[in-house]
């Protein structure tokens, strides 16, 4: 991954979980939290915020409730590092993808388009989605999630335009074209079991559509 890439995943690394450089026990360690937090996804995707427990995430990590809160004292430490890993997954599978494009695939294509509509498919979304709905009713939750959402958003905001090399001379445009790309492609996840494939697919393709007359400016965004 390339110095750009990694400058934006750096903003986002969750604590506790950097095992380079460390003992051999402190590396057991980080990748128990890994377990930890990759069972709790699970539980968030299949289960939903509401029946979520810690000792259902024990269960499904192979672990013993003590040895999980060992690692996460109380269902909310364990709950803000889950808002923090989907955010770096999502974000590491996302930049990779655009790193790895051809530069008349990103410009002329929009095949980013893509890249973020399967990033949004994946279950680290799933899971981001289900707290970011249950926050809504959730006052405890809210005060954890939003503050980590938008700091997301910023830092996203902030880094990713590097990726993009096209919009240097344009941020503003860059930042409407995000927040409507996240807008369409986030309703379209929610409406996947409802629309059809088909339907899903033009959607995406007209976004990209409208994101390059809006860089080209062709198409001249609100004041």
């Amino acid at each position: 991954m390339d110095d750009i890439s990694l400058r934006a995943l750096a903003q986002l690394e969750p604590e506790g979980l950097d095992a380079e450089g460390q003992s051999w026990q402190q590396r057991k360690s980080v990748q128990t939290r890994i377990t930890i937090l990759e069972a709790a996804i699970d539980c968030l995707q299949k289960h939903g915020y509401g029946r979520t427990t810690t000792q259902l995430i024990a269960e499904m990590a192979g672990i013993s409730r003590g040895a999980m809160l060992h690692h996460y004292a109380t269902k909310q430490d364990l709950i803000a590092s889950v808002i923090d890993y989907t955010v770096y997954k999502r974000m590491e599978h996302f930049l990779e993808g655009i790193r790895a494009l051809k530069d008349s695939a990103r410009i002329n294509e929009m095949a980013g388009m893509e890249i973020s509509w399967q990033s949004m498919l994946g279950r680290e979304f799933a899971a981001y989605l289900e707290l970011a709905i249950a926050a809504r009713t959730d006052a405890d939750l809210a005060a954890i999630f939003l503050p980590k959402a938008r700091r997301f958003d910023k830092t996203e905001l902030a880094e990713v335009i590097r990726a993009f090399p096209e919009w240097a001379d344009d941020p503003g445009g860059y930042a409407l074209a995000m927040d409507y790309v996240h807008a369409a492609l986030e309703g379209m996840v929610i409406n996947r079991d409802i629309w059809a494939q088909a339907d899903q697919r033009a959607l995406c393709k007209f976004v990209g559509r409208t994101i390059a007359m809006l860089r080209r400016g062709d198409l001249r965004p609100p004041e």
